[in-house]
């Protein structure tokens, strides 16, 4: 990949793979238990989201299989 950090290429696969399933932020943010705002954050790099956030995310039902392969 190109000089982007680490965050940055996370939240935009986490952003690609949630769009691919068709759910909306607001949607996917009440999937994980997150507010709206700091998915927004950890789509684009700003946040630094926990392992255990990372799981959450990865774990979230119609998503799972997808981003469990393709989070980092």
């Amino acid at each position: 990949m190109e000089n982007t950090s680490l965050k940055t290429q996370l939240g935009d696969n986490i952003a690609r793979l949630r769009v691919e399933a068709g759910i909306t932020q607001c949607s996917f943010a009440l999937m994980v238990g997150v507010s709206r705002q700091y998915l927004i954050d950890i789509e684009n790099g700003r946040a630094n989201p926990t392992v255990d956030m990372l799981e959450r995310i990865a774990m979230t039902p119609r998503t799972a299989k997808r981003l469990t392969l393709t989070l980092i």
